[in-house]
Order: C-alpha cells, then sequence, then structure tokens
C-alpha cells in the first residue's frame, strides 16, 4: 500500500491509503490512434461509400472522434462510428448539405451531448429532423449489423476475429489494425508500481480480453486477473461510465480504496458514479492528458480533466511512479 496526495489539480484533498491500482487501456496503457481510432474512420468511410455512395476524404474524423469522446458516453467505439455515420447521412444524404455545413451540423450536435452516448445524438437529431430511414436501414445495434461487423472485422482482422466470434468474416481480409496498437507504459513503470502495491494492479477497459492481452503481450501478467473487466465482454448496459466494473474489481479483492487511472470523461464518470452509490471516498482519479506516444499534450483535456476536478492530472502513464514517490500525506 502507498499513500498519496494530490498537489496537480491545486487541490487539498488528501488521499488515504490506496491498496490498488486500476487502469484504463486505450490512451492510457495504449496509444491507439493508429489501431482502434483508425478502425472507426476506416468503418465508416467504407460504410458511406459502399452503401450510399458518399465518399468522404478531407473531413476532420479525428477531431470528432476525441469531442464525442469528451461527453462521457463513447467508451464504445462502434457506438462512436454508429453516430458519425447517422450524423453524415442525415446531413448529406437527407438534406444535401455540404462538407462544412456538415461540420457545423455536427459540432452543433455536439455542444448539445450528455454522457448517453449514440442515444443523446439520435435525440438531438430528431429534434433536427426524421431519422426513423435511416436507423432502420443502419439497424444498429442488432444481431449482425453491418457496422458492428465491419468494424471489428477491420480491427481484429481474420484470424483473431475468427477467435473472438467463432466465425469467418465477411468484409474484411486484410491487416488487422489492432497490430498498429502501440504500448505506452514501460516494463519498468509497471515492474515498479506492482512492487508498490503488492501486485494489487487490475485493468477496466471498453475491450475484449482476447484485445487487451494481444496487445500488453507479456505485461498481462502484472495484473491480478481478479481486478480485471473487459466491457466488451460484458452486457452492453455495464459500459462506462456505469461504475458496474469497479463494483466487481472492489469486491473481488475485498478493497477499501483504490487509484483510477483513465483519460476520458467516461472513467472520470465511472468514478462519480461509483462515488455516489457507496457515499464514500474510496476511489480517485488520475487523469492521463498526453496523446500517445509521442508524450504531446491535449490542453484540451487537461483543461476537461481539471474543470471536472480530476484529483491528479498527469501527461503520461510512465509518470505515475514519479508522483507516488514526491507526493506525501
Amino acid at each position: 500500500m502507498i499513500s498519496i496526495a494530490t498537489k496537480l489539480t491545486n487541490k487539498k484533498t488528501n488521499f488515504s491509503e490506496c491498496e490498488a491500482i486500476i487502469f484504463d487501456i486505450d490512451g492510457v496503457l495504449v496509444d491507439v490512434k493508429k489501431s482502434y481510432d483508425e478502425a472507426i474512420i476506416k468503418t465508416v468511410q467504407l460504410i458511406l461509400i459502399k452503401n450510399f455512395n458518399i465518399n468522404l476524404t478531407n473531413f476532420p474524423f479525428q477531431d470528432l472522434i476525441s469531442k464525442l469522446r469528451n461527453t462521457g458516453g463513447f467508451n464504445n467505439d462502434i457506438d462512436t462510428a454508429y453516430s458519425i455515420v447517422l450524423i453524415i447521412l442525415y446531413c448529406i444524404l437527407i438534406n444535401k448539405m455540404n462538407i462544412d455545413r456538415t461540420v457545423q451540423i455536427f459540432h452543433n450536435i455536439l455542444e448539445k451531448l450528455d454522457d448517453k452516448g449514440k442515444d443523446s445524438v439520435e435525440k438531438e437529431l430528431e429534434k433536427l429532423g426524421n431519422i426513423t430511414s435511416i436507423t432502420k436501414e443502419l439497424r444498429y445495434p442488432s444481431d449482425g449489423d453491418m457496422i458492428s461487423t465491419l468494424f471489428d472485422e477491420i480491427f481484429y482482422g481474420p484470424i483473431l476475429y475468427k477467435k473472438r466470434f467463432n466465425k469467418e468474416p465477411i468484409y474484411y481480409f486484410d491487416e488487422p489494425l489492432i497490430s498498429n496498437d502501440i504500448l505506452i507504459i514501460k516494463e519498468s513503470t509497471i515492474r515498479l508500481l506492482s512492487q508498490k502495491f503488492n501486485g494489487n494492479l487490475g485493468l477496466i477497459s471498453g475491450r475484449s480480453k482476447i484485445a487487451s492481452y494481444f496487445t500488453l503481450n507479456n505485461l498481462k501478467d502484472y495484473f491480478n486477473e481478479n481486478a480485471c473487466v473487459f466491457l466488451e465482454d460484458e452486457k452492453r448496459e455495464f459500459s462506462k461510465p456505469n461504475a458496474f466494473s469497479l463494483h466487481k474489481v472492489f469486491d473481488n479483492l475485498k478493497l477499501r480504496s483504490a487509484l483510477y487511472v483513465g483519460d476520458s470523461m467516461a472513467d472520470l464518470l465511472m468514478v462519480e458514479n461509483f462515488r455516489k452509490q457507496t457515499t464514500e471516498d474510496r476511489i480517485f482519479f488520475c487523469g492521463v492528458y498526453g496523446d500517445g506516444v509521442n508524450n504531446k499534450g491535449s490542453m484540451d483535456k487537461k483543461k476537461l480533466l481539471k474543470s471536472n476536478n480530476a484529483d491528479v492530472i498527469i501527461k503520461n502513464v510512465n509518470d505515475l511512479p514519479n508522483i507516488l514517490n514526491n507526493t506525501k500525506n
């Protein structure tokens, strides 16, 4: 166990002794810009060109993906792909808007979204007009819908897709984008944290167990399996910001308190939901604002984390041992 206190958010709140650290994976332990983010973009582009003959090349996908995640309702990347497709089809297919106007509408919608994700997008679009014809054609989410299937095939690739879903791909047979995952966390960091917390390291990720362990490779052995929750393998309603996974880890390890390390509003809201449900300060939030392996800080994300009262804010997960060593109650 290690006692830590925050100085980085200019708050005077002291942490009690934390017994474990629980990590998000994407954006914290792993840079996913060329894997998950690219899978979103590729899925959207293929759906639009193949089904609706809409070809978007110079479209600000990455910026819009980031802004959707900042609402707290888009921990599920297939929901993100669906929502982007839905807005584009409403603007371009139904209302014949140009790209600039479409982007403007997108930003207008973003300003009104809450943490209900795709449901919030549908609600805002319904205020603008009728989207029934689009939602009926997309059939998302449903068994075997094209958006989910295409995304999973692109991300996992043929071999892992068959292993994960026990069936052959039907749309995509090229290299898996999961291979573009880049580890941010160093083994020296994980080893040090494992020693400090007596092996009580956990994971709460929107990924499947197969995808998580594929990318973490040997680093997976540093994590306590009883403290790992892979939300793609759980019921849809348990996704972040639902606090289900935190309750599961706390119950499994019989924890009194822990530090959760995440990079998104969904992570922060999950922690807040857990606090409301337990009415105790048993969980503390460390927000990571760095932009992947390049360690380029996202000032927008840093500002977002600070304005939403993250307990600790760091640029890179590898800074964590230093922070823990240099802060005391």
